[in-house]
């Protein structure tokens, strides 16, 4: 390590930072510790960045994060970055005027650098509420927002002529115009998502496209994008006869304001001070890249911001550098036995090496392996750059007739073909494989095989390869989720709706509902919003599970919130068969379901009571209601014919009932069928029209589970409910105060909640 001196005191440090936050009994070992080492003169330099570690906490600490619900107030800031729209509201980064940047939905219509006042609340962002689910929070702070505001413009209040913040914003809205008036679409939106972030408006086939061959990062302002700003300036300043170190130095401040135009949000910060740092080593003569370089860069984020560096943006960001620094020579002089340019030669070694430090972290965080990514980005990553040049040429020669129109035709061209290729690629077999997130531990090890790899792969190539397959299946090999001989039953957190996993002992799989929302207004792009929430939470778990196929979907009944997943779920994996209450509804959530079980050939079973389905290890499930003809005398209808069945393993029982309400109560206890149950799924959410007594007394049940979303509109779970429930001495789990409940059925019952239930 003489040659990289800074190397074990950025370690250490970053380390110590890292550790804390994770087991605060850390702190007193890094103490212990490094008193210890500063008696050796080896260890003396990693002992002190322990304690610079410990006192940069301690000055620093965690940035202004939301913490709890506001009361409904007002609440004044700038619009400092893009507008979209979905479901009726504006979608926008809003830097309140105490200098805390929150994600603001709002009702009403606003501009890029609009200053307004907004009557709403601020909340948290949550950690994770379901089994494998990232925790929206940390994932906040990777990006320096501090939580979210919902509510309704009430006025704009006087701009400020000295906030930097609107500036940019406004800038970039009015780059974005012009680039619109040169630039069809999608190529203007792509192009503004190289340059300054942009993806508010972008299509959301081309975004899912993007995502599933791993190039989503070039419309993300990160290292790439700023390296390429940082060479454009160098190559013009020496242009201007300026020396390397003048050049390189002058270059720095023009990186840094590149990253404030771009939004100044925290990976571009971090990108900017990683650059940064780059040119200021050209400038002495060292290496852009090397592991001193990557520490010192380290150092200084970790500085500057210490609580980022438990971000996956943080570890994704140096996993990518300091892979570089391990293979990309080595991959270069092993290409240049190949008849390929030296350009592509180099293009492929740091595509190579970028994947080789980056995939495992994006599947622990995104769920998502795409095999191919490192065939689309050697395209795409070097297009971007090009597309970079000539949206920034097209911007600077609007107006100029024909170099305008020159700049604005090549870029076009060249973002087709972006389109093209990203395209192509994704269609391709098996072009992105959700899978369940690997452990920790499994990436640890992947990366200590990666670095012997590495130091293999001059003098023994074929064995470095071997090494990395190996290590690459068995981090794949983690993300199986093989049965484990039990009944597990997960109610997930989908807000004011159902949606229940089951897994038998042998891995059949039953989906009782697929969450959703009720469908009140159209959704981003047109799409219904229950569609949406559907995909985003049931869809995502069912993948981070490494579920691939369903034997058996249950509708209750065809309501938004309870069929919401349905629809993407069918384009996504097999689904054997469909179990539905037989009712007509007009919703979009439902149309589509139907729509797409005829697409895939899925046979619609109309269930009535009396019938039942087995998955062969012992599970059963019989449906009790609805019997004879549909109610079709009230309001409710449709929740009341809603299908109720009992689920049976064991001598274990569970009894679901959907939206089902007192009049299927009664129905269900005159015909003197056994509803005795060790847990029952409350009807309706807790309506105050569901759960009787007597309903009670019927089943007892040992725990009652509710789907509930937090702060709906409908006062679930009614009170009288609750106090049903708690006169017949029922534990009730709800999942706006649990989060997921899941319950693991051997010989006994075991429950686990995803939060402390309060």
């Amino acid at each position: 390590m003489a040659r990289a001196p800074f190397l074990a005191p950025a370690a250490t440090f970053v380390g110590t930072l890292a550790l804390i936050p994770l087991r605060p009994t850390v702190a007193a070992c890094a103490a212990c510790a490094g008193a210890i080492g500063l008696f050796w003169p080896r260890t003396r330099a990693a002992a002190l960045s322990a304690f610079a570690a410990l006192g940069c906490l301690a000055w620093r600490g965690e940035p202004p994060l939301i913490d709890h619900e506001t009361r409904t107030m007002h609440v004044q800031g700038t619009v400092v970055g893009d507008v979209r729209r979905s479901a009726g509201a504006a979608i926008f980064p809003l830097a309140l005027d105490d200098g805390t940047a929150v994600s603001a939905t709002v009702r009403g219509q606003v501009e890029p650098g609009d200053r307004i006042i907004v009557r709403g609340r601020l909340t948290p962002f949550d950690e994770a509420r379901n089994p494998g689910e990232p925790s929206r929070r940390a994932l906040a702070l990777g990006e320096g927002i501090a939580g979210r505001l919902n509510g309704a413009l009430v006025a704009r209040a006087p701009p400020d002529p000295r906030d930097a913040r609107a500036w940019a914003a406004r800038i970039r809205d009015a780059l974005a115009r012009r680039l619109r008036s040169a630039l069809g679409e999608p190529e203007a939106t792509v192009v503004a998502g190289a340059l300054w972030g942009e993806r508010g408006t972008l299509p959301r086939d081309v975004r899912d496209d993007f995502q599933a061959t791993g190039t989503v990062h070039v419309l993300v302002t990160a290292g790439l994008h700023l390296g390429v700003v940082a060479g454009l300036l160098v190559a013009v300043l020496r242009w201007c006869a300026l020396g390397r170190i003048a050049a390189s130095l002058l270059a720095i401040p023009g990186v840094v304001a590149y990253a404030w135009l771009s939004g100044g949000h925290l990976p571009s910060q971090r990108a900017a001070v990683m650059v940064g740092l780059a040119l200021l080593a050209r400038a002495c003569g060292a290496r852009i890249v090397s592991w001193n370089a990557l520490a010192l860069a380290a150092l200084a984020v970790a500085v500057i911001w210490p609580a980022s560096v438990t971000t996956v943006s943080f570890a994704l960001s140096f996993s990518c550098v300091a892979a570089i620094v391990l293979f990309a020579r080595p991959l270069e002089r092993a290409l240049a036995r190949t008849p390929l340019p030296e350009r592509v030669r180099e293009a492929l070694a740091l595509t190579v090496s970028t994947q080789i430090g980056v995939w495992p972290l994006s599947a622990a965080t995104f769920g998502l392996v795409a095999p191919y990514a490192v065939l689309a980005n050697a395209f795409v990553v070097p297009a971007t750059a090009i597309a970079m040049l000539g949206g920034i040429a097209t911007l600077a020669c609007a107006g100029v007739p024909v170099a305008g129109a020159y700049a604005a035709g090549v870029t076009a061209l060249d973002v087709d073909a972006i389109l093209r290729v990203v395209a192509a690629v994704a269609s391709l077999p098996g072009a992105h494989l959700r899978v369940a997130p690997p452990p920790a531990g499994a990436i640890v090890a992947y990366d200590a095989t990666a670095i012997a790899a590495s130091l293999l792969l001059g003098r023994r190539p074929r064995l470095a390869v071997v090494l990395l397959a190996v290590a690459c299946a068995t981090v794949f090999a983690t993300t199986l989720r093989l049965p484990d001989g039990r009944l597990t039953i997960t109610m997930l957190d989908v807000g004011q709706g159902d949606g229940i996993v089951v897994r038998t002992p042998a891995g059949h799989v039953i989906l009782f509902d697929s969450g959703g929302r009720l469908e009140r207004g159209p959704g981003e792009g047109g799409e219904s919003p229950a569609e949406l929430a559907g995909e985003r939470i049931v869809l995502a778990y069912l993948q981070r599970q490494g579920i691939r196929h369903i034997d058996l979907l249950v509708i209750t009944h065809p309501h938004g919130d309870h069929v919401g997943g349905c629809a993407p779920i069918l384009r996504t994996m097999p689904v054997d068969a469909i179990a539905d209450s037989g009712q007509r509804y007009g919703g979009t959530a439902f149309t589509d379901c139907m729509h797409e079980a005829a697409a895939h050939r899925v046979p619609v079973r109309i269930a009535r009571c009396g019938d039942s389905y087995a998955t062969g290890d012992g599970v059963t499930l019989a449906i009790l209601s609805p019997c004879g003809t549909l109610l079709a005398d009230g309001k409710n209808d449709v929740n009341e014919n809603s299908l109720v069945a009992m689920l049976r393993y064991r001598t274990f029982r569970m009894l679901f009932t959907g939206d089902a309400g007192f009049a299927t109560e009664e129905r269900l206890l005159r015909t003197g069928a056994d509803l005795r149950a060790d847990i029952l799924k409350v009807g309706h959410h807790g309506s105050a029209y569901a759960t009787s007594p007597q309903f009670l007394a019927a089943v007892q049940p040992r725990a009652a589970l509710i789907s509930v979303g937090r702060h709906n509109l409908f006062g679930h779970p009614a009170p009288a409910t609750l106090a049903n429930l708690e006169a017949a001495r029922i534990a009730a789990y709800r999942t706006d105060r649990c989060g997921a409940i899941t319950l693991a059925v051997t010989d006994s019952v075991r429950s686990e909640t995803m939060i402390g239930c309060r």
